[in-house]
């Protein structure tokens, strides 16, 4: 296949029938000829996080129910690139790898405290809510010595007024989902299942000027992942406390930390006789990296016959141990 000829690296969703993956059912019987994962793969320096990943198989997406957990940052690493900002970051995300790898979901961001987002939020701004990213590589052209250039995309809504709709609280319970509706794209998409009751957060949310002070549902456009659709690929979730500047070098020691999140169920899609079913992701279908250091997490187990665990990061339990 020819990537350069596909159209474009997004697609309005509108545009396409995604509906098969609206309310759909699950599959508990024995699959034909089902891929199960198998060995162990390296660490990724870089961050503290506990990931949880498929066999490269048949699946079509991802679908997890979680409670977000809280973040506190490491008042001694705010401003130590002279940006102005905290260096540790958390987030909760899944994504897809069949010829390319995209990632999708949540990563916490700058947060506006009202209703008036008319200023640019400086780096220094709070950062208290959740907010919807989706980064994909989108291969543009071909140079003169047949090489191809490459362009890693990563977007997210700050400006307008509606993304203030799109802000996700410590406590809000959402079912996350990551699917394929046409070959090449993945589309995210975050559905609100119940709203923190966490006064804080509460009180905060009543700020906006929100329908009912309630968050909406989030869909993003189609991004291109090439591969997707019609070639096997793997899934994954991911809790992650990630660091700025610091990709592929050891994890820093940090103060930081996120209670407990919980995923409730997380289930893989597939189509069988022609329509999509969720599977459980259950253990027996998950390879699982803690990295660098598993001292660094408290993983309990949760619902386990529907891909469920409940995950706390604390990297300080973990210092000096970045080599794991």
């Amino acid at each position: 296949m020819n990537f350069t000829k596909l159209k474009k690296p997004i697609i309005d969703s509108r545009a396409y029938d995604v509906s098969c993956f609206d309310d759909v059912p699950i599959y508990s019987t024995r699959i034909e000829e089902e891929i199960f994962p198998e060995g162990k793969q390296k660490c990724f320096a870089g961050a503290w996080y506990h990931k949880v990943m498929s066999s490269r198989d048949k699946w079509v997406g991802i679908e997890g129910l979680i409670r977000l957990g809280e973040f506190t940052p490491d008042e001694k690493r705010f401003n130590l690139d002279g940006y102005g900002r905290y260096m540790d970051n958390p987030s909760i995300y899944m994504g897809g790898n069949a010829l390319e790898e995209s990632d999708a979901g949540l990563g916490m961001n700058l947060t506006y405290l009202s209703a008036d987002i008319k200023n640019e939020l400086d780096l220094d701004a709070p950062k208290l809510a959740y907010r919807p990213f989706w980064r994909y590589i989108y291969k543009e052209t071909v140079d003169f010595n047949g090489n191809i250039k490459r362009s890693s995309f990563n977007s997210w809504n700050i400006s307008e007024p509606k993304s203030l709709c799109y802000y996700y609280f410590p406590g809000d319970l959402l079912r996350m989902k990551i699917y394929s509706p046409i070959d090449n794209y993945l589309q995210l998409r975050i559905e609100v299942v119940e709203a923190t009751k966490i006064e804080k957060y509460v009180n905060l949310r009543e700020k906006y000027q929100l329908k009912n002070n309630l968050p909406q549902d989030f869909y993003s456009p189609l991004f291109i992942s090439e591969g997707h659709g019609h070639h096997v690929a793997q899934y994954k979730r991911v809790n992650s406390i990630d660091q700025y500047g610091n990709e592929g070098y050891f994890a820093k020691d940090t103060d930081a930390f996120v209670t407990e999140a919980t995923w409730h169920e997380t289930f893989l899609y597939r189509k069988i006789d022609d329509l999509i079913y969720k599977v459980p992701f259950s253990k027996v279908r998950q390879m699982v990296m803690t990295c660098p250091s598993e001292k660094a997490f408290s993983l309990k187990e949760f619902n386990q016959n529907l891909g469920g665990e409940k995950i706390t990061i604390h990297p300080s339990k973990a210092k000096g141990l970045q080599n794991g």
